[in-house]
């Protein structure tokens, strides 16, 4: 069972706090660098998204590109990706996914929160998420980077371990935080999903050569 960042904040009617910012951030560095470290181009064409960025109940985080739309993402696509620049390396396509990252987290933190409000964010916290969307692709900080930030934030903070805060909005969802039952849980989860389903004739596909293979980001 896993539950997307977007059904996840849907329950909650409010935006993450800084804390779960940074522990999403960090999970989902450990599997992006994981899915690098084995290298596979096919496993590489999602776009990270409120709605592909999924919490697992152990605390992990993983990414799908099943439940999106084009119209839902092209807020979260890495502008080289939208302008068809070829990809010259695998760290071409890290550096997508984490300009996408960064898009999703900021979603988070200003989710429900009133216009007229700024995003509370740590200056430190902040900074990362800035670096992370530049729109040169050059400028964008590495997956290293972010998960060297996460480590400094965790030796200087008394927050819990990362993957304590995934569980916890996990288990909100689920209902055993909340109360839910799991028929108002699947209910939910359907609206949620509703919401972010936009009329498409197909599914679409941006195709990027990288090295010789065709790398494709599914837009929905």
């Amino acid at each position: 069972m896993h539950v997307s960042l977007a059904e996840a904040l849907e329950v909650r009617g409010g935006p993450l706090q800084e804390e779960e910012i940074w522990a999403i951030l960090n999970q989902s560095a450990e599997s992006l660098q994981e899915l690098f470290r084995k290298a596979d181009p096919a496993a590489l064409g999602f776009i990270i998204s409120p709605w592909s960025l999924l919490l697992l109940p152990s605390g992990s985080v993983s990414f799908t590109d099943e439940n999106v739309s084009q119209q839902d993402l092209r807020a979260f696509t890495a502008p080289e990706v939208l302008q068809n620049h070829s990809l010259s390396s695998l760290s071409d396509v890290e550096k997508v996914h984490i300009y996408s990252l960064g898009m999703a987290l900021f979603w988070g933190a200003d989710h429900e929160v009133p216009q007229s409000q700024p995003i509370k964010l740590g200056d430190h916290l902040n900074s990362i998420l800035l670096g992370m969307c530049e729109d040169v692709i050059y400028a964008r900080v590495s997956v290293r980077t972010v998960l060297d930030a996460c480590s400094a934030h965790i030796r200087n903070s008394n927050c819990a371990p990362s993957f304590s805060y995934v569980k916890q909005l996990v288990r909100l969802v689920l209902g055993s935080l909340s109360g839910v039952s799991v028929s108002a849980f699947e209910e939910i989860i359907e609206v949620s999903r509703k919401r972010a389903e936009v009329p498409i004739q197909s599914h679409s596909a941006i195709i990027l050569p990288l090295d010789g293979i065709m790398l494709q980001f599914w837009q929905g």
